[in-house]
C-alpha cells in the first residue's frame, strides 16, 4: 500500500493544474541574436549560427546552431538547435522557472511541447529552490499541461534519474 501512495505524489505532479506555462508568452515578440544569420522568407525558414539567443516573453533559448521554422503569417511553428548544450528556460504561470538542457533540443510552438535529445537534464524551480529534478537521455516536456516524459531511448541502456524535493513544513 505504502508503494502505491508513493506513486501518486510524482503523478500528480506531474499532471497539477498550476504548471501552466506563462500565458502571455506566445503574443510577444519573438527576438534573435546570432552571429550568423540565413533566412528564407519563401520557404518560412532561418537559420541562425554562433551563440544564437531566442526571447519571447518568459521563453529564452540559447544555442551553437538554431534552424526556425514559421508560417506564411510568421509565427513560429519550431525550432529545432544543437549546443554545447542547449539551453530553454520558461516561467509558468504559478511562477515556477522550467530550466532545461540537452545537446539537441527541438521546441514545437503549435504544440507546445520541448523534445531534448542527449544528455538531457530538466529542472523546475520555485522560490530558488530546484523542486523537481530529470536527467535522461530522451526527455519531453509539454509546456502547456506540464507533462514531463523521460525515457533512455529504444534499444539504449542506461537510466533516468528524477529527484524531488518535498515542500518545506510551515512551523
Amino acid at each position: 500500500m505504502l508503494h502505491h501512495r508513493l506513486l501518486l505524489i510524482p503523478l500528480s505532479f506531474l499532471f497539477s493544474v498550476n504548471s501552466l506555462a506563462l500565458s502571455t508568452d506566445r503574443d510577444q515578440p519573438i527576438q534573435i541574436e546570432a552571429d550568423k544569420a540565413t533566412i528564407d522568407n519563401i520557404k518560412g525558414i532561418a537559420n541562425y549560427e554562433g551563440d544564437v539567443i531566442v526571447i519571447q516573453g518568459s521563453i529564452r533559448i540559447n544555442s551553437d546552431i538554431m534552424n526556425i521554422k514559421y508560417s506564411k503569417k510568421r509565427n513560429l511553428e519550431t525550432i529545432i538547435t544543437t549546443g554545447n548544450p542547449s539551453r530553454f528556460q520558461q516561467r509558468l504561470d504559478n511562477g515556477e522557472i522550467i530550466k532545461a538542457k540537452a545537446l539537441e533540443m527541438e521546441y514545437n510552438a503549435i504544440k507546445n511541447i520541448i523534445y531534448l535529445r542527449k544528455q538531457a537534464e530538466l529542472r523546475k524551480n520555485l522560490n530558488g529552490i530546484d523542486n523537481y529534478i530529470s536527467n535522461a537521455p530522451r526527455i519531453t516536456y509539454d509546456t502547456q499541461r506540464g507533462i514531463i516524459r523521460a525515457d533512455k531511448g529504444k534499444g539504449k541502456r542506461g537510466r533516468i534519474t528524477m529527484t524531488f524535493t518535498p515542500e518545506k513544513k510551515s512551523k
